[in-house]
């Protein structure tokens, strides 16, 4: 099978406000690529929304089109979601990553990422575009994951792309802010907070509940650790 992978990350701008740095990815056949955008394009539009879905976005007066862009998600069970969680206040620069936090970031979103490329598949692996103070950061993740995986899997590319002309690469920016946001907190009250509500209703479980069994999980929070 030959796999598309949208990603996007949360809250690593490393202020104390944010405790957890998530990292999130969208997979889907690539077969199914070019009908679920047109798909998903389709509902945006018949919900009202214009310009690109952030979880940035959400309020109470687009609360209903959001959640049904997150019943998109769980209404087509081609696609899954997997998402990690970082406590950034356990992450020992010095002694892992040379004080790099750049490098760290991206070997989290190596972990993220390893443990979903199954055998005998193929992968195209997109990346929101990040400006990175190291040239060779999204070269170096790529040839480590096809390090990794070597022998079982194919990375066909790794590349970055514009989120705002990628109607699925919202999808994952909307989940991954929604872990986030629950784990580092939100207004239980908030707009964001009813949406962060109604995917762990969807999901059978709160978004603060991560799975034991990541290879199963259609929704699967995963939390490094760092102990």
């Amino acid at each position: 099978m030959e796999y598309v992978v949208y990603c996007d990350e949360s809250r690593h701008d490393h202020s104390a406000l944010n405790r957890y740095l998530t990292i999130g990815s969208l997979w889907l056949p690539r077969g199914l690529k070019e009908s679920l955008t047109k798909e998903f394009r389709k509902l945006r539009e018949d919900v009202g929304l214009k310009g690109e879905v952030k979880w940035s976005k959400v309020s109470a007066k687009k609360l209903d089109a959001y959640q049904k862009l997150v019943d998109f998600f769980f209404d087509h069970e081609e696609l899954r979601f997997r998402v990690i969680l970082v406590d950034q206040a356990k992450v020992d620069m010095k002694k892992f990553h040379g004080n790099d936090r750049e490098l760290g970031f991206y070997k989290f979103y190596f972990e993220m990422l390893e443990k979903w490329i199954l055998p005998g598949n193929r992968y195209l692996i997109l990346l929101d575009f990040k400006k990175n103070k190291g040239a060779d950061r999204y070269t170096t993740l790529r040839r480590v994951l096809e390090n990794a995986t070597k022998g079982k899997a194919w990375i066909d590319d790794l590349t970055v792309i514009d989120s705002h002309q990628s109607p699925l690469a919202q999808i994952t920016d909307l989940m991954t802010g929604a872990t986030a946001a629950q784990w580092c907190g939100i207004n239980p009250d908030s707009p964001k907070a009813k949406l962060a509500n109604h995917i762990g209703q969807r999901r059978g479980h709160s978004l603060k509940t991560v799975d034991g069994n990541p290879e199963l999980a259609k929704f699967n929070i995963f939390s490094i650790n760092l102990d």
